[in-house]
């Protein structure tokens, strides 16, 4: 049984509606002649479905009263009416209605209506509800997140604003995502586009040169997946401004390059004290060319000593300590420990080099 609102001002049609009405099995709630009586009433009835004239006295007609029904109080109309013109249909239409019932009408035909317009509504109000869910989850993202429909910015959340170093999502919503990449990576990018829309698609992380709305560049990664977003499948982006990391890992790469070309004994031990990485200089040194994987004990002692404990280097950050490097001539040189402790505590590596000693 649904609870039914009629608003018609012909008194004959409404008579026919509630006999129709009592026969289906539905509840009659309600009538008037009124659209803006009939918004007050259905906000204290709540009624399932309405039935909707087009044509009323008064300031609202039956779109205008349908439309507010929807807005305001999320009620399914089914408009009933004698006129069939273009222009009437075109704007019920567009009013998003749940039905036109052209009069007269047949009881069968009323309560097909009225079951369909009851259940469409039903799965629309529940698909906005897991729509609001999203929204609500995403929002409250600790990461970036962005929406993309047909390559344009449809929903991103707060830190998602930030990423393109804006308050207002007026800047970027419904631009085109690529006024945001740098050209270099459009091809990246397409290839992204690209992929199948299936439903839980993941996108395998990329690295992207992206731009602000100030036109300032970073180094973005790019990851995400394929989603449902305003009925329509959509591609949800999280991107990770990584510009720091990329820096970084550009310092390192620069001091590799310097640490392979220095003029002096330079090697990177593991924890276990096994060389990891050296340099021509110190293979020269140490005239031996296979030296990683071997330990550093195996190549230097202690002066005064016949062996040296790899906790010597490890216990030390600046400290010099006088070695013997038995090479093919052995020398005596003075090197400096650098430590990096691993999130455990323990050594995770040690860089040794040469120093000037005192």
């Amino acid at each position: 049984m649904r609870k039914v609102f009629i608003v018609e001002d012909d008194k004959f049609i409404t008579a026919i509606f509630t006999m129709f009405l009592r026969d289906l099995g539905h509840d009659l709630v309600g009538k008037t002649a009124s659209g803006s009586k009939a918004i007050e009433m259905c906000r204290e009835l709540q009624p399932d479905v309405v039935l909707m004239d087009i044509h009323l006295d008064g300031d609202l007609d039956g779109i205008q009263t349908a439309e507010m029904l929807n807005r305001e109080l999320h009620i399914p109309v089914i408009y009933v009416s004698s006129d069939t013109s273009s222009q009437v249909i075109e704007r019920a239409i567009v009013s998003n209605s749940y039905g036109y019932l052209v009069k007269p009408i047949n009881k069968k035909e009323l309560g097909i209506s009225i079951d369909l317009a009851f259940y469409k509504h039903k799965v629309d109000m529940e698909q906005k509800e897991r729509e609001q869910s999203y929204r609500e989850f995403i929002s409250a993202s600790p990461l970036p997140i962005i929406v993309l429909n047909n390559g344009k910015l449809a929903y991103l959340n707060c830190l998602g604003l930030d990423i393109f170093k804006t308050h207002y999502i007026e800047d970027v919503i419904g631009s085109d995502i690529k006024e945001f990449i740098h050209e270099d990576c459009f091809d990246q990018y397409d290839n992204i586009m690209a992929m199948p829309l299936d439903a839980g698609k993941r996108i395998d992380p990329c690295l992207l040169k992206m731009k602000d709305v100030h036109g300032d560049l970073y180094w973005a990664e790019v990851t995400g997946s394929i989603v449902k977003f305003n009925n329509k499948k959509s591609i949800q982006l999280i991107i990770k401004d990584v510009s720091d990391q990329m820096y970084y890992e550009g310092k390192v790469i620069a001091y590799e390059k310097m640490m392979d070309d220095a003029k002096k004994f330079c090697m990177i031990l593991n924890g276990k004290g096994e060389i990891i990485k050296s340099n021509d200089y110190t293979k020269g040194m140490l005239a031996e060319c296979n030296i990683i994987g071997k330990e550093v004990t195996d190549f230097i002692r202690t002066v005064g000593s016949d062996t040296i404990c790899i906790s010597e280097f490890s216990s030390k950050n600046t400290d010099k300590i006088r070695v013997m490097v038995q090479g093919q001539d052995e020398k005596e040189i003075c090197l400096r420990a650098f430590v990096t402790i691993a999130v455990d505590g323990s050594v995770s590596e040690i860089l040794l080099i040469e120093c000037i000693s005192d």
